[in-house]
């Protein structure tokens, strides 16, 4: 692959946004664009056989959303990471997308610079959440947790409790390390076993709601 070590793919109505991302990411030496499309319909058809290490998805979609494309690439391949772009901070839609499989979102006024940092943090990272959409995960956690008599809320233990009510406070995982006298690491195990939770009490539930047919 040379000195491009992951391919791209692009969903991005926005034309000059959609030029701008790939002007950008063709001169980089971490990333290779191999799709860049208009539209989620678009992306379908053509996305064949080919690898993608990571999708950058606009939220909002004409036709079929980002929401949908996220559901359709992580049927498609599970090994790639997706990062939602969006203009406004719309919390639900980008929950929904990160019930799809995203992993990350970022904000188009993001510079692009930082843009490829985050990008390149998903794919070093994994599937792990970053901070942020741990705090917009774990507050719906929360919520569906208290509209529910607490049945959810009452499965976190003690200690994910605590880094749920940090997190939710804005701390970064270093700063809830530091209080608590843990590793990162140990924020992040408790993290991911959060999510998980998550996922056994409310994905079937969202995969009914917003799995809707391609």
């Amino acid at each position: 692959m040379g000195s491009a070590n992951y391919y791209l793919a692009i969903v991005e109505d926005k034309p000059v946004i959609l030029d701008a991302l790939l002007a950008y990411f063709s001169s980089s030496p971490n990333f290779k664009p191999i799709l860049a499309e208009g539209s989620a319909e678009q992306f379908f058809e053509s996305w064949k056989e080919q690898r993608i290490d990571l999708l950058l998805c606009d939220v909002s979609l004409p036709g079929k959303s980002g929401v949908e494309v996220a559901w359709y690439a992580k049927r498609k391949s599970a090994t790639t990471q997706i990062v939602m772009f969006t203009v406004f901070e719309d919390k639900e839609t980008v929950f929904q997308a990160i019930c799809a499989g995203a992993s990350d979102y970022l904000l188009k006024n993001t510079p692009l610079p930082q843009v490829e940092v985050r990008l390149l943090e998903v794919l070093r990272g994994g599937s792990l959440m970053s901070p942020q959409v741990a705090r917009m995960i774990l507050g719906h956690f929360n919520a569906l947790g208290h509209r529910e008599s607490g049945t959810a809320g009452e499965q976190l233990t003690t200690r994910e409790a605590e880094i749920v009510s940090l997190l939710q406070q804005g701390d970064t995982y270093k700063q809830v390390a530091e209080k608590l006298s843990i590793t990162i690491g140990t924020v992040k195990f408790h993290i991911r076993n959060v999510y998980g939770k998550l996922q056994l009490n409310s994905r079937g539930e969202m995969v009914e709601k917003y799995n809707k047919p391609i």
